[in-house]
Order: C-alpha cells, then structure tokens, then sequence
C-alpha cells in the first residue's frame, strides 16, 4: 500500500465520511466482510431490507399502493424472499407515467431528492431520482467490486467514459481516488491522444463501455502501439463478447473483468478474480431471472434496488436477459453454497445476454439474439470495419456497413442469403454503407437495435 492510499483509506475517507455526513466508506469495509458470510446470513439481511422497503413503498409511493392493491397483495404477506414473487413487476413505462409524484415517496422531502436521468437506449430518456442513501451503498459496491480485480482504493483510474454532469463533491470525490475520464464519443478521433494519456498516467485501471474499449484496442493494433500495460479493464454497459475481450487483453496486456448495471439501479454484479460469472452485490439487490418456460436457460432479469426509499425499484423489469447460476446446497456450513472458487458466497449470474431490444423479432414471432449477427460478421472481418442491424419494421432490417476496399457486390450477396437463411425468406433486408456506425447520446454503440 503507498503512502498516498494509506492517507485515503485511514485517514481522509473516514473522517470526511463523519464529516460530510456519507457512509459509503462504512458501507464499503462491511461489504468485504459480508461477502464472505454464509447463505443464509446473507438472505436474512436480505428480507429485512425487503420487508422495511415494500412497507415504506405501500404507504408512500402511490405507484406501489395502486399496484399491490390491483394485485391484492399487501406488506404483511412478504414473509419469505420467496413472496417477493406475489409482488407485481414494475417497467420503466409505469415509472414514466405521473414521474415524479407517483412514483416517488410523499415522506421524503424535495431537498433530499438527486435527480438523474438515462439516455434511454430506444431514444427515450428515462427521469428518476435517487437520494444519498442510494448513492453511498452505489459506491461502495462499486468501490468493493473494484478490488476484485486487485485494485487497491486510491489507484489510479481512467474512466473511458460517456460525460454526465458531475456536481462539485463529485468532481472532489474523483480527484481523491485518482480517477481521469476520456471520452468514449470521440475514440476514432483521439485515440493517439488517450494512448498518451494512458500511459503518462500509467493506471491500474480502465473503466470503459464494452465497445469503446474494443475500439481503443482495434486502433492500437491498427497503428503497432503494443507497449501500453494496465492491469486490469471493467467493461460496463454494453455486452462483452468473447473476441473483443481477446484483444483487449491482447493490446493492453491486462486482464478484462465483465460489470453488470444500470444507472437507475447502480452496479448489480460484478466477475471477481476468477472470471467464471457474476457475483451479484447481495447486500443491496435482489436478482430473479424470469423465464417464459421451465426448461429455458435464460429469462428476463427483474431486480429489486433494497436502498432507495426515495424512488424504489422493487421488481424492476431491467429490460435484459440473463442466465443464473442455481446455488448448490452442501452438507458443510464452510462449504454451504460456495459456488465459485475465490470463497464468496454471494449468488450468481452466469451472464447477461442484453436488452430485449438487441433481439431481433421474425416475422414467425420468434426472438433472435443480437449474438447471431455477432458471431456472422465475425468471419467479414477483411471485408467489414463495423456493421449495425436496426429493425425498424416488423419484416424488414437496415443493415449499415463500413466496408474495406476488399469488399464486393458478390460478397454483399453472400452476406445477405447468409443472414436470410437465418432470419427467413419474408424478411427484407437493406444495406447501408456508411463511413461509420453512429453512437447513442449516452456514447454507447449498438450494433443490434430493434425499433419495434
């Protein structure tokens, strides 16, 4: 531990906690005992979190007064984690409807309100508010999650990063860890740039969206910069795929650690250092994965935020899919449910597949993952620099291209029966060449987006 760390982690994190009236340091040093604790510790905390919130939420959110009583369910029937199933689920259209009143506490005064807001992938921003609370158990998950990569609070970090309006304390708050944030719109422009950046900064850490960073590593190979180090990368916000996790291994010689979140509800689950799955922050969330039938792998990921009493998410319909890990029951109390060999118990995700609207819909009415186009274009890699699959109708799909000069109409024709022998003979398809695949207000890239 250097000097510098050994200030922030003894010295000015806690006293500024008591100080500033924060408690994500407190917050933080509980986490990494609580990971450790066994099931059914865990689930204890758990539905004691979840009875106070669905209480707090039935009398003061008129959101969940109306639903609950419309599913004629009230508080008192939460008995178990396993009643969380009676009650009903919640999308962002029904937080849409009447934001803020109705979907907010009438207890909690305006003055503790944090509002924030997401791009909304569709197009669509999504408004909601948070509180203090929500924020300091948010970052210290987050902080908790980061040392499983190895970092040690005070490391240096580059944030590669769409920019949101920080307030002040954040901006303060960033400077003491020593986090510098890129742009994530402008890779393609000033990758030389951030070359430089990275390695005159020389941090232990790369927090990027997914495609930002495979990006950044496709442009260093491109130019032979293969002399940047940094230890470890968490890719956030968008799917990692196994070929853009290579080489972004490959070009910055580090090892890459998949996160799992939203802005509206924090950091879910994290990969620790075993990289096997996603170990969900327990302490804070409850995770179901929803499935249309019993004999699915995977299902819709509905989570349950336990620390925000000012606009709860209790079964919150995230708009993606994952898969689950099932926790195995062990006679021994040491060994009871350890389903990863770095020793947490907390649960787990396998993976998350995406939002539903990176699935594709045929004309037959079933979906078609967005991992299809991936793993088709893969084999057009001297032929194609990017490619992006919108649906805008419900029997035809825009596919926009940036070709190299080796691509050819006889190629195109290819490209088009191979995604028809997939997708059906009913579906149109139009091809788009353009000179580059446009990003998302928030600085994401989508290269499957369904607008149906």
């Amino acid at each position: 531990m250097s000097f510098y760390t050994f200030i922030l982690q003894k010295i000015l994190f806690p006293i500024s906690n008591i100080i500033i009236r924060r408690k994500f340091w407190r917050y933080y040093k509980e986490f990494l005992k609580s990971q450790y604790f066994n099931r059914e510790k865990i689930e204890e905390l758990q539905l004691i979190k979840l009875k106070k919130l669905v209480k707090h939420a039935y009398e003061t959110v008129p959101l969940y007064k109306e639903s609950m009583d419309k599913a004629n369910v009230n508080p008192e029937e939460i008995k178990t984690l396993q009643d969380i199933k009676k009650l009903p689920v919640v999308t962002k259209n029904d937080f849409r409807n009447g934001f803020p009143q109705k979907c907010t506490s009438n207890i909690i005064s305006k003055s503790k309100w944090v509002p924030d807001s997401t791009s909304g992938s569709t197009g669509s921003p999504f408004e909601f508010i948070r509180d203090k609370e929500f924020s300091d158990y948010t970052l210290a998950n987050t902080l908790r999650n980061h040392t499983w990569t190895g970092y040690n609070v005070g490391n240096k970090i580059i944030g590669l990063w769409g920019f949101h309006k920080r307030p002040f304390q954040a901006q303060i708050f960033e400077k003491l860890i020593r986090r510098k944030f890129i742009s994530s719109f402008d890779v393609e422009i000033n990758y030389k740039d951030y070359y430089k950046i990275i390695k005159n900064y020389n941090p232990y850490l790369i927090e990027a969206y997914s495609a930002s960073v495979t990006h950044f590593a496709k442009l260093l190979k491109q130019e032979g910069l293969y002399d940047l180090t940094v230890p470890a990368v968490i890719s956030s916000a968008e799917t990692l795929y196994p070929e853009n996790k290579k080489i972004i291994e490959e070009m910055l010689h580090t090892k890459v650690y998949n996160r799992y979140g939203s802005r509206e509800v924090g950091n879910i689950a994290h990969e620790c250092e075993e990289r096997k799955g996603l170990h969900i922050n327990a302490e804070s969330y409850i995770v179901e994965v929803v499935k249309k039938h019993p004999e699915d792998e995977q299902g819709r990921l509905i989570v349950t935020n336990l620390t925000n009493f000012t606009m709860p998410f209790i079964r919150y319909d995230t708009e993606d899919y994952a898969t689950i890990f099932l926790q195995a029951k062990s006679s021994t109390k040491k060994e009871q449910n350890k389903i990863c060999s770095c020793g947490r118990t907390l649960p787990m995700l396998k993976s998350v597949e995406g939002r539903v609207t990176d699935f594709i819909i045929l004309t037959n009415g079933k979906e078609l993952s967005y991992l299809f186009f991936n793993y088709f274009f893969e084999q057009y890699g001297a032929y194609l620099k990017q490619f992006q699959v919108i649906q805008d109708k419900k029997d035809h799909l825009l596919m926009r291209l940036v070709i190299t000069n080796k691509y050819t109409d006889s190629k195109e024709r290819e490209i088009v029966q191979g995604i028809k022998n997939k997708v059906g003979k009913d579906m149109n398809i139009t091809i788009e060449k353009v000179d580059k695949v446009e990003k998302e207000k928030s600085g994401k890239l989508r290269p499957v987006k369904r607008l149906i």
